[in-house]
């Protein structure tokens, strides 16, 4: 039986009680090898999480199937299996239970948590019991370089999240000339917003405006007039799903026009709210693509009942798995430290099913999306050309 997970009751930790005890057995032959996680199954984080505990458990049955991860140490394949807590989508709650899954779980390795909220405080437990771990979705910029050794990210790093789209740009037929940017108020989204700057200019873009926002704005009236005095060819929106949801409901309203809107996490979950037909946005990785593990990846997310676009987030997640589990393999043995050297070792690639990446000095994957177009209500991937699953339309023609 697996591990379930944690709960938080009258203010107090109510922790599972765990059927199969997990005890880790670091430089032995004797399997599982043992990864110990949190997931955002409750709280504000739960929307963008998905059925990732189902997917969990998808993951490890069908990789197993393969007899698990070769260790050269021992000329032979351990299983793997997954002790997993609700953390409810609170940084705090997941240190407790990471501080957990290391004293009482007795885990191998770490993989997790999500969100940038959870990466730093969460970091601090791998630095003081020494447990590497590959984080997914935790794409904030001071987390890798705050020092810790003992962590790796797969997630969009902010320089690179939408560089495939202005070198789109770059090639379109007619040319874009200007930009204007809005901006939601959150570390994410500011850093995507000012390191694209520079690959807007390269693309010859001159910005005509910027204007941020709150999360807890509804009213975007005055915004969207600003916008239209401008007259912009490509409105650039750097925020977070579900808050852009007025704002581009009241776009739609206001008959705003523009060659393109792009929308950096436009997705299942904000189509069912707004009218997203033409935009443009970024995704991980799409289900016709090929790719190394892309046939276990279909057939996790086909049985996890997860479609990507609906959940943008779920291929980091596992992308974080997949990586961790090459670091034993390349580590030749369940060894913390060893494990730990090989996340870190410079110029190092890493095969994911959107392709093989490497990771920065401080260990944030240097991964590059995919842009995508929504047309007829499915998102088609344009750019790059050699991955595309469909072509750009281009002026967007709902946005005429």
């Amino acid at each position: 039986m697996k591990e379930r997970h944690g709960v938080i009751a009258a203010g107090a930790l109510a922790l599972a009680i765990l059927t199969t005890p997990a005890a880790a057995k670091l430089n032995s032959c004797e399997g599982p090898i043992v990864l110990g996680t949190t997931i955002s199954v409750t709280g504000i984080n739960s929307s963008l999480a998905g059925s990732w505990d189902k997917m969990t458990e998808v993951f490890e049955r069908e990789f197993n199937k393969t007899g698990g991860v070769f260790l050269s140490s021992c000329n032979k394949k351990l299983p793997i299996k997954f002790v997993y807590y609700d953390d409810q989508s609170v940084a705090a709650t997941a240190v407790s239970l990471y501080e957990k899954l290391a004293t009482v779980d007795n885990v191998d390795l770490f993989v997790g948590p999500d969100w940038s909220s959870h990466g730093f405080p969460v970091s601090q437990i791998f630095e003081k019991y020494k447990i590497p771990s590959v984080m997914s979705n935790v794409a904030t910029p001071k987390v890798y370089e705050s020092g810790f050794k003992y962590i790796a990210g797969m997630a969009l790093d902010a320089s690179t999240w939408s560089k495939n789209y202005f070198d789109m740009l770059e090639h379109v037929n007619p040319k874009p000339k200007s930009v204007f940017w809005i901006v939601q108020d959150n570390l994410v989204t500011k850093a995507v917003h000012e390191t694209n700057i520079k690959y807007a200019e390269k693309a010859g873009l001159k910005t005509v405006g910027t204007e941020g926002f709150a999360g807890a704005t509804k009213n975007f009236s005055g915004l969207i007039l600003k916008v239209k005095a401008a007259q912009p060819d490509i409105i650039f929106i750097s925020s977070f799903d579900a808050v852009s949801v007025p704002l581009l409901q009241q776009m739609r309203q206001l008959q705003v026009k523009a060659m393109d809107v792009h929308h950096i996490m436009a997705n299942g979950s904000l189509a069912r709210q707004a009218d997203l037909e033409g935009v443009t946005g970024e995704i991980y990785w799409h289900e016709a693509l090929g790719g190394p593990y892309s046939d276990l990846a279909r057939e996790v997310l086909k049985q996890a009942n997860i479609k990507l676009f609906d959940y943008l987030w779920t291929m980091g997640r596992m992308d974080a798995y997949l990586v961790m589990i090459q670091a034993i393999e390349r580590a030749g043995a369940v060894d913390r430290e060893k494990v730990a050297t090989e996340l870190r070792k410079p110029g190092a690639t890493w095969k994911r099913p959107g392709g093989e990446f490497k990771f920065s000095e401080g260990g944030l994957s240097q991964i590059v999306s995919f842009t995508h177009q929504m047309q007829k209500g499915e998102p088609v991937i344009v750019w790059p050309q050699a991955q595309a699953t469909g072509k750009l339309i281009w002026p967007s023609p709902t946005w005429k």
